[in-house]
């Protein structure tokens, strides 16, 4: 079976607040909005710059926000990491480390109102080379998997 990532679907708490953190500091775009009933469930549909990739943003009574949010980290790309660092602390956002550099890409994350990790990345991604068959290298930000 061939597969391609169609979205990426996050529940959130307050669909309004999320809509604005997304929109507002990563310049995301609404689309479609659907509302269901029985039960009753809202989708809204971002996407990104290019129009190829999508987020989709559920809340409802019935989908209750993972009491430990943030270990699937959605993952943004930007074209200046400095300047991103700048809108998200501008926003009064946090940072949950101090941005790194491996290999050709830079690194840093911030979390979503509900907690969820959005890991932002700048560089040549297509330039990133694993470790030799067999060999495991320290985790750049260990302390990111200590999230209680």
């Amino acid at each position: 079976m061939d597969a391609h990532v169609v979205n990426f679907k996050l529940v959130v708490s307050d669909l309004e607040r999320s809509l604005a953190f997304y929109t507002g500091l990563f310049g995301f775009k609404e689309g479609a909005r659907l509302e269901f009933c029985d039960p009753d469930v809202t989708e809204v549909v971002l996407e990104d710059a290019t129009g190829a990739s999508s987020l989709v943003l559920l809340q409802g009574a019935v989908m209750p926000v993972a009491s430990v949010p943030g270990w699937a980290p959605l993952v943004v790309q930007v074209d200046d990491l400095a300047a991103a660092r700048r809108e998200i602390e501008e926003a009064g956002r946090e940072l949950a480390f101090e941005p790194i550099t491996v290999g050709p890409v830079s690194i840093l994350m911030t979390a979503d109102p509900d907690g969820h990790l959005v890991e932002v990345v700048a560089g040549e991604l297509d330039g990133l080379q694993g470790a030799p068959a067999g060999q495991k290298i320290p985790h750049p930000v260990p302390q990111i998997h200590d999230r209680q």
